[in-house]
């Protein structure tokens, strides 16, 4: 039956060697790079366990292999979790023009060490309409304060007047700080493409030629197995304490036999 079942699943010898020697990659989109649109990378990735942190050296590498003016690492982890597997994270940001082809060759190490690619985004923002924005935000500004000072500068300005005007420069201020942060901000994320790249563990089939009952198959192995563990672990980390239960027990009953036989000792006639 499950050679059967295995046998549907599976596609015909000679399309399955053909996809394999296509394995599918990373969707070789060109996002076209238009002044004042900031992109932000993010790229999952699915690996054998024993690979998980040999991968993500060798981005780590590839980046650092760049100088920090062209990639920059921000951010790394990497967990061990209790049912066995693995799930990391290495967090860069790029020079906007190496980006994409960085991405690419990401990818391509994944394949060359026996992983694939599960996911794959790219992020836009308008980060050029956001400077021009603040700019204009900071030349009104900077036009009201020269008016208010104008008026400041009157002689015979009443008081409550000049201390209404003087709040309002005060106000302005905040605004124009707000401003400068917003077009900062708005800059470095156009010098700066951050990149992520997820990992996790798991079973890999990277030409995709499993088919659906075969697939099926194997995860309900998968889950058959990871059952079994669960059940095992429970059983293990109870024996101790149904071995001490058992220990109290037959301690509880030597003691009432020897109880027993005392009372009847007690109770007896002497001779």
């Amino acid at each position: 039956m499950a050679v059967l079942l295995a046998a549907c699943g599976e596609k015909p010898s000679e399309e399955r060697s053909a996809e394999v020697m296509q394995e599918p990659a990373a969707p070789n989109v060109a996002v076209t790079r238009t002044p004042g649109v900031s992109l932000t990378y993010r790229y999952g990735f699915r690996l054998p366990p024993e690979r998980v942190a040999s991968v993500q050296e060798a981005h780590a590498a590839q980046c650092e292999a760049l100088t920090a003016a062209r990639c920059r690492i921000t951010g790394m982890s990497y967990q061990v979790h209790r049912d066995r597997t693995i799930n990391g994270s290495l967090v860069m940001k790029l020079a906007p023009d190496i980006a994409r082809d960085f991405g690419k060759k990401g990818v391509a190490t994944v394949s060359q060490r026996g992983g694939m690619l599960t996911d794959a985004s790219i992020d836009s923002e308008e980060s050029g309409a956001v400077i021009d924005a603040a700019k204009r935000d900071q030349q009104a500004i900077a036009e009201e304060r020269a008016r208010i000072e104008q008026q400041l500068n009157r002689s015979g300005l009443p008081t409550a007047e000049r201390t209404q005007l003087q709040d309002r420069l005060a106000e302005l201020s905040d605004r124009r700080q707000q401003a400068v942060a917003v077009r900062n901000d708005a800059q470095l994320k156009l010098a700066n493409t951050p990149m992520t790249f997820d990992y996790a563990s798991g079973q890999v089939d990277p030409s995709l030629n499993d088919g659906p009952l075969l697939g099926a198959m194997k995860d309900g192995w998968v889950n058959v197995v990871a059952g079994i563990a669960v059940l095992l672990m429970l059983a293990i980390s109870l024996l101790p304490w149904m071995v001490a239960a058992a220990g109290l027990a037959l301690a509880w009953l030597g003691i009432r036999r020897w109880l027993a036989r005392r009372q009847r000792h007690d109770a007896s006639p002497p001779e």
